[in-house]
């Protein structure tokens, strides 16, 4: 596990850093990301500074950020804000008199013209007395000013952009409890808006709200830099909110430069098609029951898994639930599978997988006792195909909950109706049964090539358990991808499925090389606190 440790830097000042190598410090292509969070005051001081500092603190430990405190303002002069990638204005406000002196002013404005990146949290937007061309210069990069507010209170956000790395985890509507600013002017038009306050769902006087338009998060390139402001912030417990802290996280990779699809921290980066991430775009309804799974990698057509009704006498009977903070992964959450799943509609996004390039998927996953279907298939994942021989690659449990996958990709010359297992065909198959309700990572690979390669697969480690030569045939047509049960089987949903948890589901779109293959292993076995053989 990676711990931090305070360490005494100066007056007012304290930066929290590695104690031992920690995933995201260890795998970075580039070195962790260095943040200042700044809550120098001069004004209206909140309660729920302390957990906004202890926010900002933790998601350092959790992504191996380093990470400086500090409540002094001459930290802007007397730090090198030069080897700062972003600067956090961590609610502090300053409606009683400046913040900053003259000095600081210019260091923080020579920062983000350099290319510098800051990030203002809720009454960041109120530093109304700065004075001079820097009040003018720092509103713009807040965007707007905080002006006045009702009392806190539950309300509807609505999340206009669902891309963005600190709003892509967001269901479409929002519902927080916070303190909801009116602000000198509408900045749409000027900023990116991310997030939508709906001002039908909060009470308060005609000059509490925008006429209709409330812009409450938001991101713009300003003078030289990159700046993210959100008004959220106020309440204690937002800082303890899962949602609020992925937001903060994904405002500071993108204030900081950090390419979207480095944003998991993910060893390897290549080929990466697929990563379903139960920590990240999860949409549920009902309590905890899931309706969608977003893809966390952009950009390509397997963009969403989504709840599937067809075929099922109880509508919304097929949806994973979401199991939350599981201490024996270190926190991170899981999707609970009991005979449901979610599925891709598209129908030929991993095609190629299967007819040439090969693939490499890793699951971090639970199993429970399976429940009887089909005699041993009990699927955790595949895109086979609703036809006679069922073409496609899946991952699958026996009923003893030995753990197996193949690719069924026949040759053309191939006909009629196969078995479920041959030469052509092979199971590849652990030797021992996964103990019920513990953790593992289970790996499978797929070599490229368009004659004959090989299957593997792997549990806890780089050393596959099982190995089988596999025929391939480039004119195999497989179907869309489900996670929890082996197609889109709408004529016995929940027949094929397993019964168990994932915690994440990564999919490369080629065979990863053994050194890569290593990586991978050993930042999932880390991240999920995975216990290893040997």
């Amino acid at each position: 596990m990676s711990m931090f440790r305070p360490t005494s830097l100066a007056a007012g000042f304290a930066v929290f850093v590695l104690a031992s190598g920690g995933v995201g410090r260890l795998y970075a292509a580039e070195p962790p990301l260095r943040v200042l969070g700044f809550q120098a005051n001069n004004g209206y001081e909140h309660a729920s500074m302390p957990e906004a500092k202890a926010l900002l603190e933790r998601l350092g430990e959790k992504n191996g950020w380093e990470v400086v405190s500090s409540r002094d303002s001459s930290s802007l002069t007397e730090l090198d804000l030069t080897s700062f990638d972003v600067v956090v204005f961590n609610n502090n406000c300053g409606n009683k008199g400046p913040v900053m002196k003259p000095a600081e002013q210019a260091a923080l404005q020579n920062y983000v013209r350099n290319g510098g990146g800051f990030l203002g949290v809720h009454t960041a937007g109120a530093l109304w007395k700065e004075g001079g061309a820097f009040q003018t210069w720092y509103e713009g990069l807040i965007g707007a000013r905080q002006v006045r507010h009702p009392e806190v209170q539950r309300a509807r956000l609505v999340v206009e952009d669902r891309t963005h790395p600190a709003t892509r985890h967001l269901p479409e509507e929002w519902f927080v409890t916070d303190e909801w600013h009116v602000f000198s002017s509408n900045p749409r038009g000027q900023v990116k808006v991310l997030i939508a306050l709906d001002e039908s769902s909060y009470g308060g006087q005609a000059n509490q709200k925008m006429g209709g338009d409330h812009p409450f998060v938001w991101c713009r390139e300003y003078d030289g830099g990159r700046a993210f402001f959100t008004s959220l912030g106020h309440t204690k417990e937002i800082y303890g909110n899962p949602d609020f802290e992925k937001l903060i996280e994904g405002a500071v990779l993108w204030t900081g430069g950090v390419d979207a699809s480095q944003a998991s921290g993910v060893p390897v980066t290549d080929g990466l098609f697929l990563d379903l991430d139960a920590n990240a775009g999860v949409e549920t309804e009902d309590g905890n029951r899931v309706k969608a799974w977003r893809n966390q990698v952009e950009g390509n057509a397997a963009d969403l898994f989504v709840k599937r009704d067809e075929g099922r006498p109880v509508a919304g009977s097929g949806r994973p639930t979401l199991k939350t903070k599981v201490a024996e992964i270190g926190g991170n959450n899981t999707l609970v599978f009991e005979e449901q799943e979610l599925l891709n509609m598209d129908e030929d996004a991993f095609d190629p997988m299967l007819t040439g390039n090969g693939y490499t998927w890793f699951s971090v996953m639970s199993v429970y006792r399976q429940r009887v279907g089909k005699k041993d298939v009990n699927s955790f994942f595949g895109n086979l195909k609703n036809a006679a021989n069922y073409e496609g690659f899946w991952g699958c449990l026996a009923d003893d909950n030995r753990v197996w996958m193949g690719s069924r990709c026949w040759p053309a010359t191939v006909k009629g109706r196969q078995p479920l297992w041959s030469e052509k065909n092979p199971q590849v198959i652990s030797p021992a049964p996964l103990a019920e309700h513990r953790y593992y990572l289970v790996v499978g690979r797929m070599g490229a090539g368009q004659e004959v390669v090989d299957l593997e697969l792997f549990i806890n480690s780089a050393t596959p358990v099982d190995r089988k030569p596999v025929p391939v045939n480039p004119e195999a047509n497989p179907s869309r991808m489900a996670i929890g049960q082996e197609r889109d089987a709408v004529n016995h949903p929940g027949k094929e499925s397993f019964h168990g948890e994932i915690a994440r589901f990564l999919l490369y779109e080629r065979p990863l090389g053994n050194a890569e293959l290593s990586q991978m292993v050993q930042y999932l076995t880390e991240r999920y606190c995975i216990e290893t053989d040997g």
